[in-house]
């Protein structure tokens, strides 16, 4: 396995091949993740999974396995899922191509699409608000229970605790609930499945657009397919529980890919991030910090304001007449929701012990400040460094404030749920490795809080635990996530400052055009 340097008239160079329990390690565990995952899906209604009713697809078995059989599988899977996502990025760091891996994982989203969705009953959710948009109600302000008397076919699916809870989406993802809705008609599962197959479609774009658009860049692009497309963390725990953020995450992705040479086309799928979930926005933010720090360096290749029109242009081509259609009171749950504290998050602890609910918002922002002064040197400074070899500059700007913004906020969020990292993990994989011991910790960290995160919230559902699984579930969640939240806040931190102390102990000198 040996790479030429071309041109240079040089035997070709060895590229050290890491060893072969490495490279199959990856493969391995995500087989084992996938498959627990499918074999509590396949299995049908449980804790884990919502029953759907009658129909053919999704498909299921109906064979209701118990609540400690699930929550067993499914914390392996989980455990092997970071174990998959940690051995393929030290792989990936070794010269491994996760060809295979590829492979594997595009058969286990075609089969998530296939099964139903575990892990929450969000997706009924969804098939509710769209029911009642499609038959010409408003879901921002009319709830499930109170639609149609209560009697509804497709609302009335929806599982405590959000019966009385108006929509937190966006208009965008509001009208595709509705069109699958249309689709669907009067079955909760066939209105499922035809939102799967959304999903689905998403992420093989995102997928395909990754693959294609980092072509002769073979390390990005290994890193790439490693954090998002063969990412088992994000296949079971984002599209296996068929949440909208899978459809946010993806166009995210997909307004980085587009942005530099498409800016209207970007602008356009901007706006299916943003009007899905509003912390999707973060992306434009990186494209806009991106841009400014081009033009303000004066690079021959600075995107003009004509980039920046074009891009705003396609936004709004979509927002505008989506959120006139949806109405000024679309957001009103969403400024309600901003109050919540989950289990898992650094605030829980603080909130029990009597802090006000008024600190949240800006004890958020002032931790993201933190985590962004911490890190913005290594990760956006770098970015914007890399030199005259790196064919998307803006590209990689972008994607590095973007997961930086993204790494802040779902650290300080005092409402975070596993799904929730579907915002961070593409443009991470975008914006490329931090050199050096700092980024391969940081790394680690991300992954181990993900994971521990995600086993918080195994098997998902409110009822159907046993007396003992519920008080084991809700006990990890309760008295030990809010402390897995804290210790990665505290190393995110610490290693970001570490590594600063480091270059400022070797005297780092500035990276030329790194104004941002």
């Amino acid at each position: 396995m040996a790479e030429a340097r071309r041109g240079t008239g040089a035997p070709p160079v060895p590229r050290p091949s890491p060893p072969p329990a490495l490279t199959a390690a990856p493969a391995a565990a995500t087989a084992v993740a996938l498959l627990c995952w499918l074999a509590v899906a396949v299995a049908g209604p449980s804790a884990a999974v919502p029953a759907l009713g009658p129909g053919a697809l999704p498909l299921d078995l109906g064979l209701r396995p118990s609540s400690a059989l699930v929550t067993a599988l499914l914390a392996v899977s989980v455990l092997a899922a970071g174990v998959a996502v940690l051995t393929g990025l030290a792989a990936a760091g070794r010269g491994w191509r996760p060809r295979g891996l590829l492979l594997l994982a595009a058969a286990g989203a075609l089969v998530t699409a296939l099964v139903p969705p575990l892990g929450s009953a969000d997706h009924l959710s969804y098939a509710a608000y769209g029911r009642i948009a499609a038959l010409g109600a408003d879901p921002y302000t009319e709830p499930p229970d109170a639609f149609a008397g209560g009697a509804d076919p497709v609302a009335s699916a929806v599982r405590d605790p959000w019966r009385s809870t108006t929509s937190v989406y966006g208009p965008v993802a509001t009208a595709l609930h509705a069109l699958t809705s249309l689709a669907g008609g009067e079955s909760v599962r066939a209105t499922v499945w035809c939102w799967q197959l959304v999903l689905l479609a998403a992420w093989a774009a995102a997928a395909a657009g990754l693959h294609a658009a980092l072509r002769g860049q073979e390390a990005l692009r290994a890193r790439a397919h490693v954090l998002w497309t063969a990412n088992p963390l994000l296949l079971t725990v984002g599209l296996g529980g068929a949440h909208a953020d899978v459809l946010a995450g993806a166009a995210a992705v997909g307004v980085l890919l587009l942005a530099p040479r498409r800016p209207l086309a970007a602008g356009l799928v901007l706006s299916v991030a943003v009007g899905t979930k509003l912390p999707y926005g973060a992306v434009g933010a990186g494209l806009l910090v991106a841009w400014w720090a081009a033009r303000r360096a004066g690079g021959p290749g600075a995107a003009g304001v004509g980039w920046l029109l074009r891009g705003a242009v396609g936004a709004l081509l979509v927002l505008v007449p989506a959120h006139v259609w949806a109405g000024a009171h679309a957001y009103d749950q969403t400024g309600r929701a901003s109050r919540y504290v989950s289990l898992a998050t650094v605030w829980r602890p603080l909130v029990d012990a009597g802090l006000s609910r008024s600190v949240l918002a800006p004890g958020t922002l002032l931790v993201m400040a933190l985590v962004v002064a911490a890190w913005w040197p290594l990760l956006v400074r770098r970015a914007a460094g890399t030199g005259p070899q790196d064919p998307d500059p803006l590209r990689r700007r972008a994607a590095a404030v973007t997961a930086l913004l993204a790494l802040g906020y779902l650290l300080a969020a005092p409402y975070e749920l596993p799904w929730y990292d579907l915002l961070l993990w593409g443009p991470l994989a975008l914006a490329g490795a931090v050199p050096g011991a700092a980024g391969r910790w940081l790394e680690r960290v991300l992954v181990l809080r993900l994971t521990l995160l995600a086993l918080a919230y195994v098997p998902g559902l409110v009822d159907g635990m046993s007396p003992a699984v519920e008080a084991l579930t809700l006990g990890y969640r309760r008295g030990v996530g809010p402390w897995v939240a804290w210790a990665a806040l505290l190393a995110v931190l610490a290693l970001g400052a570490g590594a600063r102390g480091v270059r400022a102990r070797r005297g780092a000198a500035p990276v030329a055009g790194s104004g941002a």
